[in-house]
């Protein structure tokens, strides 16, 4: 019997994860991708330069450096841009405080490029 490496497992469990959330971002709530960026590129009239930044991720709710596993209950779909930063934070916050974070920051036009913010609706 084959069994599913791990990468092939996260990218399963990332799109089912993404498919709840209507394809929006855990985080910032900003509509993201998968697949072929020219076509998100075209619907939503992004430049390319913004692109990468709505790339749909696999986050890990409780990091996996402090033990959290590839299990659907610690997993949520988020822009690649709120994973990283998230990850990029001195302490790493709970899911709920960096969401609060985003969520501020999006309020006051600091997150996101404003060019990008219809992918808010």
């Amino acid at each position: 019997m084959c069994q599913m490496n791990n990468s092939n497992k996260l990218t399963k469990l990332r799109t089912v994860q993404a498919k709840k959330q209507n394809w929006r971002c855990f985080y910032c709530g900003f509509q993201m991708w998968d697949g072929d960026p020219t076509l998100f590129s075209e619907r939503y009239h992004l430049p390319v330069r913004s692109l990468n930044r709505f790339r749909c991720t696999a986050e890990h709710l409780k990091p996996r450096m402090d033990g959290g596993e590839d299990r659907p209950e610690n997993l949520v779909a988020a822009c690649k841009f709120c994973n990283q930063t998230r990850h990029r934070m001195g302490k790493v916050l709970s899911p709920a405080t960096y969401q609060r974070h985003v969520r501020n920051r999006i309020t006051a036009w600091k997150w996101h490029p404003l060019a990008c913010h219809h992918l808010l609706k």
